[in-house]
């Protein structure tokens, strides 16, 4: 089922997102400045897991974000996104098997035995979920089965596994869905769990508690009504320039987190 869930299209989304509420429109941003790659970076090793979505998923090439987080460090990097998954488990849900919470704690197939695996074995863990979680309506925050305390429990599970791993958030990344012909920002879209920046907030408060980098991608990628194609191919996965934005934002803070003194 996990292998499966490899090629479920993110696009999911406009189904999903029939009923959700808008709020009001706000003005367009502006995209970020250039980041460049710093050679200092190729002192960062060490063996990174990745479990995200498919914004990482969707493109296992040398275009990927996987990719070029290996090529800008000297980072071994394990990409164990699955499209259309959640940070939580939702009872009841297709989605349910291809969770973060499923794969760390239930399921027994191979796939999840072997992704357990791998964070024994890491020294890095990225974490970078909500968008989904955001679209189908799960509570951002709050008591019980909320985004919030599904990350909390994934931390903790891991540091169970793996106590010398480092743990990294990444808060979740949507860029815009179509409303009535019109571009419309996730940050301003609520599917009855929040908007966007409520997951933000969720991931953040969590990286806190937690003492972990927590990079906050919307401050580099951002969705812009004059150029809504610059980032995002479809409103919800990354252009290549986008994927290589994210990739040099991410080792950029890791950097400077971890090696900077």
């Amino acid at each position: 089922m996990i292998k499966n869930l490899k090629i479920l299209p993110f696009l999911i989304l406009a189904l999903i997102l029939t009923g959700c509420s808008v709020a009001v429109q706000t003005t367009s941003q502006a995209g970020p400045a250039d980041i460049t790659t710093d050679n200092r970076y190729k002192e960062m090793t060490g063996n990174v897991v990745v479990f995200g979505t498919s914004i990482w998923a969707i493109e296992p090439g040398p275009t990927g974000i996987a990719s070029r987080l290996e090529e800008m460090t000297s980072f071994k990097v394990t990409d164990n996104s699955v499209s259309g998954s959640m940070a939580t488990r939702v009872e009841g849900d297709y989605l349910e098997e291809g969770s973060l919470i499923s794969i760390l704690l239930y399921n027994d197939d191979k796939y999840s035995k072997r992704m357990r695996d791998d964070i024994t074995e890491a020294d890095y863990v990225i974490l970078a979920f909500g968008g989904n979680d955001q679209s189908g309506g799960v509570p951002a925050s709050g008591e019980g089965n909320s985004f919030e305390n599904a990350l909390r429990l994934a931390v903790a599970t891991i540091n169970r596994m793996n106590p010398d791993a480092s743990i990294i958030l990444i808060s979740p990344l949507n860029g815009w869905t179509l409303v009535d012909g019109e571009y419309v920002s996730f940050k301003e879209i609520d599917c009855g769990g929040g908007t966007l920046n409520d997951y933000i907030d969720a991931v953040e408060k969590v990286a806190q508690e937690e003492n972990l980098l927590c990079v906050n991608m919307s401050e580099a990628i951002d969705f812009s009504k004059d150029e809504p194609f610059k980032y995002f191919e479809d409103g919800a996965h990354l252009t290549e320039s986008g994927r290589l934005l994210y990739a040099r934002y991410l080792t950029e803070k890791i950097y400077g987190y971890f090696y900077q003194s």
